[in-house]
């Protein structure tokens, strides 16, 4: 019984060290998550939908660092799920995508040549890291 108790503890240990392993290996906002297309298509978005409250500076420089910076972009997802405030919710998750991408090319992160994927679990699987 207690052999068993420490395999399983082991196992555990091995399997929680793999998770941190996966999780440091994955994508960052640094690879190349969005196209420059479709950064095009979250500024109009921006300027149609997001100025007339929002000031674009909230998503550039110091400050997005500090909001977002080592956080998965789910982050912003969650702070667009109730927006725009005159409709809220009424965002696609293609739009919240190209509106991410914007604020990543507003803050220098490269474009590559596959679009972001406005799914939660995708945005959650892409930490924003320091600029290159």
């Amino acid at each position: 019984m207690a052999r068993t108790a420490i395999l399983l503890a082991g196992a555990l240990a091995v399997a929680s060290m793999a998770v941190v392993v996966v999780r440091a290996q994955g994508a960052t906002t640094n690879d190349g998550i969005y196209t420059a297309a479709q950064a095009a298509k979250g500024k109009e978005l921006y300027g149609q939908v997001c100025e007339s409250c929002h000031n674009p500076g909230k998503f550039a420089g110091a400050e997005f660092n500090r909001a977002y910076g080592s956080k998965p972009l789910s982050e912003i997802d969650a702070g667009m799920s109730e927006m725009p405030m005159d409709n809220p919710g009424s965002l696609k998750r293609e739009d919240v995508a190209s509106l991410i991408a914007y604020f990543l090319e507003m803050n220098k992160y490269p474009a590559g040549q596959t679009a972001l994927s406005g799914e939660a679990d995708a945005l959650k699987a892409i930490m924003v890291a320091p600029r290159p």
